[in-house]
């Protein structure tokens, strides 16, 4: 067994992790990405989480503006 031997070994080992942290780089920036863009349609822009229609908003504060004897 040559010297060399080990050294090609310790470099294919190398290259596969080297290979192998690129995808988990990628696949992170992917994942931010996604993230921000989901978020982005979900705030839609003006701070509210769920978009309700204007006539269920005015229905909810005439309902707490009568008495309830």
């Amino acid at each position: 067994m040559s010297a060399i031997y080990p050294l090609n070994v310790h470099r294919r080992i190398e290259r596969q992790w080297t290979a192998r942290i690129k995808a988990l780089s990628q696949i992170h920036s992917q994942f931010v990405v996604a993230t921000t863009r989901t978020l982005q349609q979900v705030l839609n822009n003006d701070g509210s989480l769920i978009p309700v229609a204007k006539r269920a908003v005015d229905q909810r504060r005439l309902g707490r503006t009568r008495s309830r004897d």
